[in-house]
């Protein structure tokens, strides 16, 4: 069941500029750090649309604009990425923005509905960073998330993604009984403390041709990408990471390839309500 016909927009200026998408009755809430360049093409509205035919469960989705991309989402400098001095200082005030600002805003909104964070290559990278910093997301989905930069994976293995917390002793997720096995489906709804929730689920994934490319440096992408795949099942479980392997190199597709991540981890969210917590 598709939810493309229930899609409302906004525009607002938190701190910075964001657009709002509703969808549904909302359940859940995306957040994902923006840039000129996904806006070409209605890129930005395309990735809701596909989520939205993706997965029947509502969810209001909010995209902040990044005006200066690597200084706001880099965690420490790399001559790679950019020059720029101010790059690698400035993703801890991007996440204090998030965390203290932008999700409180939509949760005083919607309720304190569980969180997913997502991104497309440094969009992907400050995801993956900031779920290690903060305890406020459920889920991960880090589209071909530039893990390549000096470091990462002596940071990522010295710093475990965070288990998601309560917010509050009374957040739920209502899940409609529609998307429910048959064995579940006597109530309308099932609410389940946002206590109970298990580990973070992280959504990896990558264009098969970006690791042939001619930069020395970001040909290692497929090498760190595995690498971040081991490593994050070892520190959650095999059943909470996947990494998805599509056709193409960095750029193209970016909108699908960061839909289809979020859509997993929306998945992820409800199926892991439907089982018994152990």
């Amino acid at each position: 069941m598709s939810n493309t016909n229930t899609i409302f927009t906004e525009e607002h200026n938190i701190q910075a500029p964001c657009k709002l998408f509703v969808v549904g009755n909302p359940q859940v809430l995306l957040i994902q750090p923006s840039a000129r360049h996904e806006e070409k093409n209605g890129g930005v509205r395309r990735e809701v649309d596909l989520i939205a035919q993706a997965s029947p469960t509502g969810f209001a989705m909010v995209f902040f604009d990044c005006v200066e991309w690597a200084r706001a989402l880099m965690p420490w400098a790399d001559d790679a990425v950019s020059r720029d001095a101010e790059v690698g200082r400035h993703a801890p005030d991007t996440l204090r923005f998030i965390e203290h600002t932008l999700l409180p805003w939509l949760r005083e909104r919607f309720g304190a509905l569980p969180c997913i964070i997502g991104g497309y290559s440094l969009g992907g990278l400050f995801a993956l960073w900031a779920a290690r910093n903060t305890d406020a997301f459920t889920a991960v989905a880090a589209a071909s998330p530039s893990l390549w930069i000096n470091g990462w994976g002596e940071y990522a293995a010295a710093h475990p993604i965070l288990s998601p917390q309560a917010t509050t002793q009374h957040s739920t997720l209502n899940i409609q009984h529609s998307e429910l096995p048959q064995a579940t489906t006597q109530h309308s709804t099932l609410n389940i403390p946002h206590s109970e929730l298990r580990s973070c689920a992280i959504h990896l994934s990558l264009g098969d041709r970006e690791e042939h490319c001619r930069n020395q440096r970001m040909k290692r992408i497929g090498d760190c990408v595995r690498a971040e795949h081991t490593l994050l099942c070892q520190q959650l479980s095999p059943t909470a990471v996947t990494l998805r392997w599509h056709e193409g190199g960095h750029f193209g597709a970016e909108a699908e390839r960061t839909a289809e991540a979020f859509a997993w981890c929306i998945e992820q969210l409800v199926h892991n309500f439907q089982q018994p917590q152990k």
